[in-house]
């Protein structure tokens, strides 16, 4: 669709999007191991450290001018931990650690794209957008099936489309 309504051509911002939700969708296709198939993974739990049966986590979403992360901490003695060693004897999980595993999830220039898409996008921009904000409530609500998330925070997709689209019109108001 991208291609017919750009006689062809894709933009870079497109096509980074379009890539990196097609590498999540392949998380669960394709089998490949990611930050997010070791925390479904119940070998990788350490059942002794967990609620209910489950892991006990906190999920951040943070967007900043170089992507959009979603990010999980492991609750230990009701603290999220940033950084865990691995074989932690009171960690949930046998060797997840954040600090150096990093965000769980990684769209680069989502906000650049979105600005873009509120400037001059087109009808394909927007559907991509759409499609990574329910993607991302998919994965949010596998993890929450899945795990025992104490805590969500952070804008979705939808959200950050909003402010992003506000901030916009507060600057042309501005400027007028």
């Amino acid at each position: 669709m991208k291609k017919s309504l750009n006689l062809g051509e894709v933009p870079h911002h497109f096509q980074i999007i379009a890539n990196k939700l097609l590498e999540l969708e392949g998380t669960f296709s394709d089998g490949f191991d990611s930050n997010i198939t070791y925390l479904l993974n119940k070998k990788n739990w350490n059942l002794t450290n967990c609620t209910d049966g489950k892991p006990p986590v906190i999920l951040k979403k943070h967007c900043h001018q170089y992507a959009f992360d979603l990010h999980c901490f492991p609750v230990i003695n009701d603290e999220p931990q940033a950084q865990i060693k691995p074989f932690a004897a009171n960690s949930p999980f046998k060797e997840y650690n954040p600090a150096s595993l990093g965000p769980v999830l990684s769209i680069p220039k989502l906000q650049d794209f979105i600005a873009i898409t509120i400037r001059c996008g087109d009808e394909a921009d927007i559907e991509l957008l759409k499609y990574a904000h329910m993607l991302i409530e998919q994965l949010l609500q596998l993890l929450q099936a899945s795990l025992q998330v104490i805590e969500s925070s952070g804008q979705s997709i939808q959200g950050l489309f909003l402010s992003v689209e506000q901030e916009i019109k507060d600057m042309k108001t501005m400027g007028a």
